[in-house]
């Protein structure tokens, strides 16, 4: 039976709590995993492989068969004092930020690519990574400005698809399009004053496209939306404002996806 660590001045709080800053996570070159289903697509993956596991003596045994590395047993105030929520039920893990894939090698192999233009709400890229894995985009970029993927938040509202969406980060737009015109990838801006719909586009959709989405408070900058191959809205009954970023993701993804190969 491994010993518990009950102190509240163990180096390991500081070295977990660290994590919860973007300055710790770039300095360490790891960041966290909290709950089970995290630590579940950590252990899986052989992307950002767990580099420490900590759990209370109650999740060791309620959480055995996620358990395949030698844990550091913590009391449930240690936990607590670890965690950046209330509720991380017994189990959190550190894990490596491996290097990230090219961005030409990301538009070169991909026919749906999703690009976010300072998107800044961690739960919005969270949830957008996780429609974009379950629906079938290829992989995501990220412009400077945008919020950390690898913040907390961010984590959790993946819902372990951080651990399988390949994405780029600190791409600005120029290079985006440049890379993309290598492999004839065609830019759609979404934005609410889009020349043709999302239902008509994707009757004529070219076979490689990046969907580009603007920030939650502004949208896309002008200079970014004329320069795109094609602008693209989605309709919507007279009286409603607009859209949450991370739904009119999930709607165009889904939508691109199936046209390119229809989900069963």
């Amino acid at each position: 039976m491994n010993s518990v660590l009950t102190s509240l001045r163990s180096p390991h709080i500081g070295r977990v709590k660290a994590l919860h800053t973007s300055k710790g996570r770039k300095t360490a070159h790891e960041f966290l995993a909290e709950g089970p289903q995290a630590v579940e697509a950590a252990t899986k993956s052989k992307r950002f492989k767990i580099t420490q596991l900590y759990v209370t003596e109650a999740a060791l045994v309620q959480f055995s068969k996620l358990i395949a590395t030698d844990p550091i047993v913590v009391s449930e105030e240690v936990m607590t004092a670890m965690s950046s929520v209330e509720n991380a039920q017994g189990i959190l893990a550190t894990c490596a930020k491996d290097a990230l894939p090219d961005l030409n090698k990301l538009t070169a192999e991909s026919n749906l690519l999703i690009y976010c233009h300072e998107i800044n709400d961690p739960g919005n890229l969270g949830t957008i990574i996780r429609s974009a894995h379950a629906l079938g985009a290829q992989g995501l970029v990220l412009s400077p400005g945008s919020v950390d993927p690898f913040a907390p938040k961010v984590v959790r509202a993946s819902a372990g698809s951080l651990w399988h969406l390949p994405f780029v980060v600190n791409v600005e737009f120029q290079e985006l399009v440049k890379s993309a015109q290598e492999v004839e990838m065609k830019s759609i801006a979404m934005t609410g004053s889009g020349k043709s719909t999302l239902k008509d586009f994707i009757k004529v959709m070219p076979k490689k496209s990046v969907f580009i989405f603007g920030n939650e408070a502004h949208g896309l900058p002008t200079e970014i939306s004329k320069n795109c191959d094609h602008q693209v809205r989605i309709p919507m009954k007279a009286g409603v404002e607009s859209l949450n970023l991370a739904t009119s993701a999930a709607l165009a993804i889904y939508a691109a996806s199936n046209a390119l190969t229809p989900i069963q």
